[in-house]
């Protein structure tokens, strides 16, 4: 369903290199066909338009374009998807979408997959000043999907999903550098199962997942449209390698322009009430939190990944009883990456496109590359506060580090630890062979630490220095 929505809208896009038309005639669906082609292609069946009253119809064929692609034993099969396009005369055009959708592709001996959905209502504006949809909504119920993959070890695997519905609702508007845009979804009642064929002595497994709700929250900065809907009519237009290569200073023109993409993104999510049925028993989540934060092609370069899981339930006797009270109910990650350039790296790879068809990168490119991806030599990591924890314990921690081209890393961290008694009494109900080897190792940490200000234990480490590491003061190189 993604790619036949990304199709719809892409071709909708396209509709701003065109006049505006305020009734419905025969020579506006001509124009409007026309336009559709230059980003859609021109094989017979793709689409076509129609005067509908005071409306256009147009009707996609994605079927007929995916077999169309170079990509050998592709057989697809994809309902027409019929939108009626209304031109309001202003620069804008209402479109709508109202129907079931099936898909159905295989790639011969490998995959074979099918999707259908029940309903599908879509409906929005496209505004030709904005190149994007001002507003949407989708709203998708009965989906159910299923997928065969043929892997020569393990055989044929068979992975199935359904869900009740999906709603979409997104807008866009200008920006300060392009369009600024964005949308939040729910999905509800999701079940996976997935089927792994039985082997010589090892019967059929199935793994069935149960996800109650999904949420997933999208913001975009300062993209272009027009730019992207650009280098799309651009490989329309140059279907074949050949046909690329004889082209290289338009592409490069193309994907200049379409620079940086998106100047920035933003994504987050949750899952609720997470449930999955294996052979070895039941496990289950309340919740999964992620979140995603990232710069496109830009000097200021930024990657973010965060990810909390609450309310952890295993298994009754996959854990030993002595190992229950140290199962954790939240645990809470967040990395980020920043201090890298990708804006002068993508200058470097466009500048490629320049060399004559067979050149070799000049020597020292790879260097070249590392010196214009890290301009101080260097990328900054850091951990933000996180932590896992019980009822019985709280272990958090942070940090930074600093890592380049040369030499070892440097940065500090913070880990604090509340709970240990309760950690050692755990350890101490272990089995000799498992407690003699971490009670040692503990105790010295324990021994470590710091006291905080609740009683907690405290080591900051310090490696700022190359070649360096005190914890709390204590030089653990053998230094002075």
């Amino acid at each position: 369903m993604k790619l036949m929505t990304t199709t719809c809208l892409a071709a909708l896009g396209a509709i701003a290199a065109g006049p505006i038309w305020a009734e419905a005639t025969d020579a506006g669906a001509a124009e409007l066909l026309s336009v559709f082609q230059t980003y859609l292609g021109t094989t017979e069946g793709v689409v076509s338009v129609a005067v509908a009253g005071d409306d256009y119809a147009v009707t996609l064929n994605p079927g007929v374009l995916m077999s169309a692609l170079p990509v050998e034993g592709m057989v697809a099969t994809v309902s027409e998807i019929l939108v009626t396009l209304t031109d309001n005369g202003d620069g804008t055009w209402n479109y709508g979408i109202d129907q079931s959708v099936n898909v159905d592709y295989a790639m011969q001996g490998l995959m074979s997959a099918k999707t259908g959905y029940g309903s599908v209502i879509m409906n929005g504006v496209f505004d030709e000043a904005l190149g994007d949809s001002s507003e949407y909504m989708i709203e998708i119920s009965e989906i159910d999907s299923s997928q065969t993959q043929s892997d020569p070890t393990l055989g044929e695997i068979s992975i199935s999903m359904t869900a009740d519905s999906l709603t979409i609702e997104g807008s866009a508007a200008a920006g300060e550098g392009g369009v600024d845009g964005g949308y939040s979804s729910v999905t509800s009642g999701i079940v996976y199962a997935v089927t792994l064929p039985a082997s010589e002595g090892v019967p059929a497994v199935e793994i069935t997942g149960n996800i109650a709700q999904g949420t997933v929250d999208l913001a975009m900065n300062g993209y272009q449209p027009a730019a992207i809907y650009g280098l799309l009519a651009w490989f329309v237009a140059h279907p074949n390698e050949a046909a690329i290569t004889a082209d290289k200073a338009g592409l490069k023109a193309q994907l200049a322009a379409a620079l940086p993409f998106v100047e920035s993104m933003s994504i987050t999510g949750a899952y609720s009430d997470i449930s999955v049925t294996s052979p070895v028993g039941a496990f289950g989540l309340d919740e999964v939190a992620v979140a995603l934060d990232m710069n496109g092609l830009v000097a200021d370069g930024l990657f973010r990944e965060a990810i909390t899981l609450r309310g952890l339930s295993l298994p009754e006797g996959l854990v030993p009883s002595f190992a229950v009270p140290m199962i954790p109910e939240e645990v809470a990650i967040d990395v980020t990456a920043s201090g890298f350039d990708l804006a002068a790296t993508a200058q470097l790879v466009l500048g490629m496109l320049d060399l004559p068809e067979g050149s070799e990168p000049p020597e020292g490119f790879d260097m070249q590359m590392l010196a214009a991806l890290m301009p101080e030599g260097a990328v900054d990591i850091t951990l933000a506060p996180g932590g896992v924890k019980n009822a019985a314990y709280n272990l958090t921690y942070e940090g930074a580090m600093r890592a380049g081209i040369d030499g070892m890393p440097t940065g500090t961290a913070k880990i604090t630890l509340a709970g240990i008694d309760a950690i050692l009494a755990a350890l101490q109900a272990a089995p000799p062979e498992m407690s003699g080897q971490v009670l040692p190792v503990l105790g010295m940490a324990q021994a470590m630490g710091q006291p905080g200000a609740a009683g907690e234990l405290v080591w900051d480490i310090d490696a700022s220095a190359p070649g360096s590491l005190k914890v709390n003061g204590m030089d653990m190189m053998g230094g002075q």
